[in-house]
């Protein structure tokens, strides 16, 4: 790579040289002309002619120079792939960029000023960078100007709930030709802002600058508090936006009227949104000149008439939203010039009826939206006029019946919804030819109907008529060419399925009956259906079911017949069933079950027989994976004939069955080699079944909790190799010998919790090498070693160990593995609610990696020296509801751990936390919980823990709110959003502020006595909106003064005035005299200079300012509004009489060239290429001469 300094020297070398070879003759230089004698062979050169060598030289060093930089320019800094435009290394604050891409950044800005806001977006502007999506949201802006997007390049630009009243002329200047899309939305607009988008004169702006948003493609004003459009919103000539305008959304104001021609140069307008305003009525040809108007929302507004004279200019309209207005009539011909209207909603209106002219001229309508009105009666032939329509939404009207050809020939139709009505009758030819669409009947009160209402209906893809109340479907109410691939008739009053009518239903895929008084499935009710699927018969009163009723359905999966009243299943009442893979028989009365009955069901996968009366296992098909027989009476497991030699079943469920320990016994699980689960919990167990369970070679999982366990001996579960997990809680057990776990060698989960175990030899979890997660929470332990051993000694791979709800009241050495040769792998310790009260350096022991700690709800009052900051693993540590005073180790300060992320320190007697140790965690510590405790401050130490995202939890403690809780006060003010565990946070004292939040007590109120140290801390004062950098005064004279901005509330620009502290205001205006009645107020004599600088400003110099003593300079801020914001002490300096620094900055260097260093990375081709344009003009001069 070629350096700068490299390329210099090699370009002033060649000029040199060109320069040395084409130097005239001394005797030349002096003015003399000199004869030459040409000695060289052959004829001299010409007249003009050059030296002879030096034409091909310096040719040939200007290709070499300009191949070199090629050459460079190719091997160039390798660029990464990715978008175009990357997010910056640099900080935007108060901005944030989101993503980058080709078109630009995407930046978002939250919980600002204009002052602040301006700052972040002058340093995208700096960086040439385009923004493709600039989103202003929850700032604090009441009015938008002055020159915050001069600098900017944006093509979309989102201004979310902010509090602007007004955007005033000039403000998008500096985006007028960039500017696509411009979104204003949940703001308090209170004009529309017309001087913004118009054009400016061109005599107070530059020709570039006149052509406000003339790009402009979309508006969206979302939101507001407008109440009129003026009438030149968008006239042409004074307004661009009708050159490129193809979509406008004002909607969720107040606007009340509309004027006649607001819209009229909006020629090219695609989308006009007006939904959510008050609009009651629209006038004649009030959208004329919008023929290209393709969406038209009306929605939400106070309209209550609509007719052809309002919408007749719309002539390309294709979706037109009415709803939710107050129209009472469609009247005739409406739509009739809209003949290429496919989409109308008129939900939520007050229509009462449609006929035949109500929908005049629409032929090409798809989707008609006509719910929630009063529609009480459809004529005839009402949409006879619309057979391409898809959807027809008539819900929630009502509707007394749905009337003779109501709904016919309407082939392209794919949704009739007539749902929550009032229907009582479904007359004859109702539905007539249609194919593939899905009616919705549900929920009204249908109870009759008719033969032939269903005709030539050819896959209906969902006909729903649950919640009704059909007693009975007539035989022929649905025709030979009628069938629906899904019938829901839940929520009826059918009796028999019988009165289901299915002979003609060959395509059905779907029935659903659930929820009826079924009580019986006759003979020859299913025909022969091939696709039929899935059948719900549940929440009926079934009891009986004819022998081989569900032979016929030949494709059948899934069967519900749960909530039932069936008590038995006879060997045929299934039959062959072949492709049949979910049964589910729970919640009825059955007691007996064939012992054939459902071996034929070759394909069933899941059987659930729950809550019944079983009492004994039946034959089960070969295929069965999981059965689930809990909450039965199944008493015993014969030994050797339960279970067939040929099975396949994965997960067994006998919980809630009352079984003694004569239930099982060797045998009881013959021939499950393939059980990976089983649930023998809530029963009546004693001891442990270890004679059944040895046949189980591949169990996985063992649930016996909630049994009546008293004791476990020596390998009392057998030899069990691969089982993973298992669940004994919640049984009695008090006596655990040693090498009880002998054979689980692959445990890795053991739940003891809720037993009455007060001991544990040490040897009794031997053997269990691999187990990582162990229980022992609820019973009556003390210790888990002795001396010289430790119970966990030997589980090698432990990771979680819950000792809580113990009697454990000191931690020994020996609690905790530990071996200097054996890597445990210990992370997780629960200690709570037990009875230490202190915390010795033996819990040290075994616990270097812990990294959870849990000793919450103990008595622990001291932390011996070094406990916790020896815990160097530790991410969270509990020490909630203890007795601590102060949390310190002994003598020595707490020092935490630096991976410490969560401290729980809630419900103690602290009346302090380290604060300097807790604030050094500030890039890791995500919870800090000191509720509930003894603390009156807070420490300034912590704000930047806040500041970094830390849940800081404060509440119930007595709060001191005096000026020391400023700092927290106003980072709290400058929150987008108050958290709601400080918005508990209240006061305890000063008196007056009892009871009060913090959050709603003024930082001015917080006050501290004078006798207080703490009130005359100048960092307790109370935040200024501004503070100084500096302010100086140079060997010249020139004085200098910069700040910064503190606060996010409402700061644009800034006022900054000097004072004489040496002029007695009161005697000068003595001696002035008053102002006269009526006149204006006196000038304050003690100003000497008053300036209003823009909200860009944060630096301002004033080159005549005096020397003389006693000036004191202020800057003050004022609001976006214009109004100047509180004052206070800090805003103001002395004026330096003396130099304090050196010279101010230079000026920049004037017009001309300017030379500045780049990178070797990007220099070396660019220097190359100027290098060789020096030669070529070198070889040019030496030509000349």
């Amino acid at each position: 790579m070629i350096t700068t300094v490299a390329l210099r020297a090699l370009c002033t070398s060649i000029v040199f040289a060109f320069t040395s070879v084409h130097r005239p003759p001394v005797a030349e230089l002096a003015g003399g002309p000199v004869a030459m004698r040409w000695s060289g062979p052959g004829p001299g050169p010409g007249p003009g002619a050059g030296p002879g060598p030096a034409r091909p030289l310096l040719a040939l060093l200007a290709v070499l120079v300009l191949v070199l930089a090629a050459a460079v320019q190719v091997q160039a800094e390798y660029v990464p792939p990715g978008p175009r435009y990357r997010c910056p290394a640099a900080s935007l604050y108060p901005c944030t960029c989101l993503a980058g891409g080709d078109q630009g950044l995407q930046v978002r800005c939250h919980n600002t000023n204009l002052a602040t806001l301006s700052a972040g977006l002058l340093q995208v502007a700096k960086m040439s960078l385009p923004i493709e999506r600039l989103h202003v949201t929850g700032c604090n802006i009441g009015r938008l100007y002055g020159a915050l997007l001069h600098p900017l390049k944006v093509r979309v630009l989102i201004i979310e709930d902010t509090p602007l009243t007004s955007i005033e002329p000039g403000t998008f200047f500096g985006v007028n030709r960039t500017l696509q899309e411009l979104h204003v939305v949940r703001t308090r607009l209170q004009a529309f802002p017309t001087g913004a988008l118009q054009v400016m004169t061109p005599t107070l702006v530059p020709d570039s600058c006149a052509q406000v948003l003339g790009n402009l493609t979309l508006l969206r004003l979302d939101g507001h508090e407008i109440g009129e459009l003026p009438s030149t919103a968008f006239t042409e000539g004074e307004s661009l936006l009708p050159a490129h305008l193809r979509a406008l959304h004002v909607c969720n104001g107040r606007i009340a009227e509309l004027p006649a021609d607001v819209f009229q140069p909006l020629r090219k307008l695609a989308v006009l949104d007006l939904h959510g305003n008050n609009i009651t009525q629209l006038k004649k040809n009030q959208f004329k000149g919008l023929r290209d108007v393709e969406t038209l929302d009306l929605s939400h507004n106070g309209l209550t008439k609509l007719d052809s004279s309002h919408l007749a200019d719309l002539t390309k309209m294709a979706a037109c939203n009415v709803s939710h207005n107050a129209i009472g009539e469609l009247t005739r011909g409406t739509f009739a010039r809209n003949t290429v209207l496919r989409v109308l909603n008129m939900s939520g209106n007050r229509l009462r009826r449609l006929d035949g002219n109500s929908f005049r001229g629409m032929r090409f309508i798809r989707r008609l939206f006509l719910a929630d009105n009063q529609i009480a009666e459809v004529g005839r032939g009402t949409f006879g006029g619309i057979t391409r329509v898809g959807t027809i939404d008539l819900a929630r009207n009502k509707l007394k019946k749905i009337d003779y050809q109501m709904f016919q020939q309407l082939q392209y139709c794919e949704l009739i919804d007539v749902s929550q009505n009032e229907v009582t009758d479904i007359q004859k030819l109702s539905f007539k030819e249609l194919y593939l669409v899905k009616i919705n009947l549900s929920h009204n009160a249908i109870e009759n109907i008719e033969p032939g209402a269903f005709e030539n209906c050819a896959n209906v893809t969902v006909l729903d008529m649950s919640h009704n109340k059909i007693a009975n479907i007539p035989r022929t109410a649905f025709d030979a060419n009628t069938y629906a691939t899904e019938l829901q008739l839940s929520y009826n009053l059918l009796t028999d399925l019988a009165q289901v009518p299915l002979h003609n239903m060959t395509g059905i895929k779907v029935l659903n009956v659930s929820h009826n008084l079924i009580e019986r499935i006759p003979r020859n009710v299913f025909p022969k259906l091939y696709e039929l699927h899935t059948v719900d018969l549940s929440h009926n009163a079934l009891q009986e079911i004819w022998n081989g009723v569900f032979q016929t359905l030949f494709g059948l999966r899934f069967l519900n017949l749960s909530h039932n009243a069936m008590a038995e299943i006879r060997s045929s009442t299934f039959g062959a069933v072949p492709t049949l893979l979910e049964l589910d028989l729970s919640h009825n009365n059955l007691s007996d079950v064939g012992r054939g009955s459902l071996a034929r069901l070759a394909s069933l996968r899941w059987l659930t027989l729950a809550h019944n009366q079983v009492s004994r296992v039946f034959q089960l098909p070969i295929s069965l994976s999981h059965l689930d027989l809990s909450h039965n009476a199944v008493a015993r497991l014969e030994p050797g004939t339960t279970w067939p030699s040929m099975n396949a079943l994965l997960g067994l469920d006998l919980s809630h069955n009352g079984m003694a320990d004569d239930a099982l016994t060797h045998g009881s699980f013959a021939n499950l080699l393939t059980l990976q689960r089983l649930d023998l919990s809530h029963n009546a167990l004693t001891r442990p079944p270890w004679e059944a369970l040895g046949d189980l070679t591949s169990l996985q999982y063992l649930h016996l909790e909630h049994n009546r366990l008293t004791e476990l001996p020596r390998a009392a579960f057998g030899r069990l190799p691969v089982v993973f997990e298992l669940q004994l809680a919640h049984n009695r057990i008090a006596n655990v010998s040693s090498r009880a776990f002998d054979g689980l060698l692959q445990l890795l989960t053991l739940n003891l919790t809720g037993n009455a175990i007060a001991h544990l030899p040490n040897g009794a979890l031997q053997g269990l090498v691999s187990l990582r997660t162990l229980d022992l929470s609820h019973n009556q332990l003390e210790r888990l070693d002795n001396k010289t051993h430790g119970l966990l000694d030997d589980c090698l791979s432990l990771e979680r160990v819950n000792l809580s709800h113990n009697k454990i009241s000191f931690v020994t050495k020996k609690t905790f593995p530990s071996n200097p040769y054996i890597p445990y792998r210990l992370r997780e310790i629960d200690l709570s609610h037990n009875v230490m009260p202190v915390l010795t350096h033996d819990i040290a022991t075994g616990t270097k990696k812990v990294e959870v700690l849990n000793v919450s709800h103990n008595m622990i009052n001291e932390i011996r020296r070094g406990v916790i900051g020896n815990l160097t693993s530790l991410r969270v540590l509990d020490l909630s509801f203890n007795e601590l005073e102060a949390l310190s180790e002994g003598s020595t300060p707490f020092r935490a751990p630096r991976n410490l992320s969560e401290l729980y320190l809630q419900g103690n007697r602290l009346a302090d936390v380290p604060g300097d140790a807790l604030a050094a965690l500030k890039p890791g510590l995500a919870v800090l919980d000191v509720r509930d405790n003894q603390m009156t401050a807070f420490h300034r130490r912590f704000l930047p823990l806040l500041m970094n995202g830390t849940e800081f939890r404060y509440e119930n403690n007595p709060f001191h709110c005096s000026c020391a809780a400023r700092p927290l006060r106003h980072w709290l003010g400058v929150q987008a959003a108050t958290l709601p565990w400080w918005g508990a946070v209240r006061c305890a004292e000063p008196e007056f502020l009892a009871g009060q939040a913090l959050v709603d007590v003024p930082e001015d109120r917080l006050t501290c006595r004078p006798e207080d140290p703490a009130s005359k801390d100048p960092e307790l004062d109370i935040s200024p909106d501004l503070k100084f950098r500096e302010i100086r005064r140079d060997l010249k004279g020139l004085v200098t003064v910069s700040w910064y901005v503190t606060t996010n509330e409402d700061v644009a620009d800034f006022q900054l005035s000097v004072r004489d502290t040496t002029v007695d205001k009161t005697q000068t205006a003595e001696e002035e005299g008053g102002a006269e009645e009526g006149g204006e107020e006196p000038r304050d004599p003690s100003v000497v200079l008053q300036r209003v600088l823009p909200y860009t400003a944060r630096f301002h110099a004033l080159p005549d300012l005096s020397a003389a003593p006693g000036l004191e300079l202020c800057v003050l801020a004022q609001d976006s509004a214009g109004g100047v914001r509180r004052w206070r002490r800090s805003q103001c300096r002395m004026v330096p009489t003396e130099p304090t620094g050196r010279l101010g900055p230079r000026a920049g260097p004037g017009p001309g060239l300017q030379l500045t260093s780049a990178g070797p990375a990007t220099a070396a081709p660019g220097g190359l290429l100027l290098c060789a344009v020096l030669v070529l003009l070198a070889a040019q001069r030496a030509d000349a001469t």
